[in-house]
């Protein structure tokens, strides 16, 4: 195991830290900033489909802020955030489309 996996391990002891080098350190930031963008796209990515699919209402759940509250264990204002910023068209269309059955609706009366 090289000392830059080493640093990034998450178990890793505090004392490892200490013990880097300047140019070891410098490539950990840059590295675990590249991880944490890769993850944090992921997690967007992933958002945005299980939003697009409906899959919360497919597992029983009322909605995705729900779902993520349960599945991810954080709170709801966070979960909405996470989803308004993953999924805005799908939001944005599910809402039109909304407003053009209800229109439809009172067309038809």
């Amino acid at each position: 195991m090289n000392t830059l996996s080493t640093a990034l391990a998450p178990d890793a002891p505090a004392r490892r830290w200490s013990e880097l080098a300047d140019v070891d350190l410098l490539r950990t930031l840059v590295e675990t900033e590249r991880r944490r963008r890769r993850l944090g796209a992921a997690m967007v990515a992933a958002i945005a489909e299980a939003e697009r699919r409906g899959l919360a209402a497919d597992t029983g759940y009322r909605d995705t802020a729900e779902l993520l509250t349960d599945l991810l264990r954080i709170n709801v204002s966070e979960a909405r955030r996470r989803i308004e910023y993953a999924a805005p068209q799908a939001r944005s269309r599910s809402r039109k489309a909304w407003r053009i059955v209800v229109a439809a609706s009172h067309r038809s009366r």
